[in-house]
């Protein structure tokens, strides 16, 4: 299980927000593993004079130690924001590094596909389970062959992926955020865990998500070291929604 930030915001990112992730990512309260020191990553389009720009970052430093991060937290500056940070706990350690950090990229069509998840999925329902890829990875080829062979939304293959996913995960807690050059980026939240495949070790509140109504959705721990914000409340469980 990994932590997340997505947000649809304006002028520059919340360093407040950021700076809970960092504190969330090296002590994790809910966590029995206690931190995501598994890599980080970072996609963000910026808008400026109608303009669209992407900033694409990963790393296999854990974010509290990236001597970077404050750099480039820094730069994202623009008229809309709209992306996610995500730093990792890897579940298998032979699926870690460079490669295998998030967001993924992947084309789909005529989008670009971004994804970042939180959780795990039995690796035995998808076609070919031994690949070399994480079960996220996974999650986003199916995404992008329902749109290319289908024909369908962004929107509508998520949400068909997690419906047919949900029984065999322990969470698709997870961000997708597309881009094509007419309707530019938008970002989706998928919240889902499975309340019958959780680990006995770690509390339930790991599994929730939050948002403060001001284009932040973000992860429990992230909540938690947000305790200077009142008006926080969670995601309704099984929703996509739309920053």
């Amino acid at each position: 299980m990994c932590r997340f930030l997505a947000f649809h915001t304006k002028d520059s990112l919340s360093k407040e927000h950021v700076n809970a992730l960092i504190k969330a990512s090296r002590n994790d309260i809910f966590s029995k593993y206690g931190s995501h020191p598994d890599g980080w990553g970072l996609v963000a389009f910026v808008r400026n004079n109608s303009k669209w720009r992407v900033f694409y970052y990963r790393s296999e430093d854990p974010i509290y130690e990236d001597p970077y991060i404050n750099t480039i937290i820094d730069v994202i500056k623009g008229e809309e924001i709209i992306g996610v940070i995500h730093a990792r706990k890897a579940g298998s350690k032979f699926l870690i590094g460079l490669t295998h950090t998030h967001p993924y990229f992947t084309r789909a069509g005529i989008y670009d596909l971004y994804f970042a998840h939180n959780g795990s999925v039995s690796r035995q329902i998808f076609k070919e389970p031994n690949k070399p890829y994480t079960d996220s990875y996974l999650i986003l080829e199916e995404i992008k062959n329902l749109i290319e062979t289908n024909n369908i939304t962004p929107f509508d293959a998520y949400s068909s992926v997690i419906e047919r996913l949900k029984d065999y995960a322990t969470s698709l807690n997870s961000t997708l955020i597309f881009y094509n050059k007419s309707g530019g980026p938008s970002i989706l939240v998928g919240y889902y865990y499975n309340k019958n495949r959780l680990i006995n070790e770690t509390k339930e509140e790991y599994y929730k998500l939050y948002t403060d109504n001001k284009g932040y959705v973000f992860s429990s721990t992230i909540k938690y070291y947000l305790d200077k914000l009142t008006e926080i409340e969670e995601l309704v469980l099984g929703s996509i929604v739309h920053i």
